[in-house]
């Protein structure tokens, strides 16, 4: 049992108490325990998942074109020769005008293909291309051979409708 003072309208109270002793006794957590527990499980949490991440390594390097990025420059390509007012067929570039007489290139540069507009900034149109070449078969008609890293042959024919 324990005593304590109380200061009631300036007399001094002493009244025992019973529940003090019971709440010392009861084997709960208290709230800064519990917290501590939450914050060392996502401490734990936070370090096991990062060391993981560094046991588990995935290659994400492809060395084959992907399919659907090659045929979406295709189309690209095909959508760009029919609105231009002009083109010319390098065998390593391919150079469209459009109707303001602005420039715009395709042209391989490392392991890429970058289509410029005006010689400045590049947008990536296909990647992990070891040599691509381009050839005019007929008048309407551009030839893109695409060999990729692993030494796979992409050969494409694009039909073009200019004025």
């Amino acid at each position: 049992m324990i005593r304590t003072r109380f200061v009631f309208h300036g007399s001094i109270v002493i009244r025992n108490v019973k529940y003090v002793k019971k709440l010392l006794d009861e084997k709960g957590f208290t709230l800064i325990e519990t917290l501590f527990s939450l914050v060392l499980f996502l401490l734990i949490i936070a370090i096991t998942t990062s060391s993981l991440k560094s046991f588990v390594k995935r290659n994400y390097r492809y060395e084959s074109v992907n399919k659907l990025e090659l045929d979406n420059f295709i189309k690209e390509v095909q959508k760009e020769a029919n609105i231009s007012s002009s083109y010319i067929v390098y065998s390593d570039m391919l150079l469209f005008e459009d109707y303001t007489h602005v420039p715009i290139t395709y042209r391989k540069y490392a392991t890429i293909i970058r289509r410029q507009k005006l010689g400045t900034g590049h947008e990536i149109v296909l990647q992990n291309i070891r040599d691509i070449e381009y050839s005019q078969n007929y008048q309407s008609q551009i030839l893109v051979k695409v060999v990729d890293l692993n030494g796979g042959i992409y050969e494409k024919t694009i039909r073009v409708f200019t004025n």
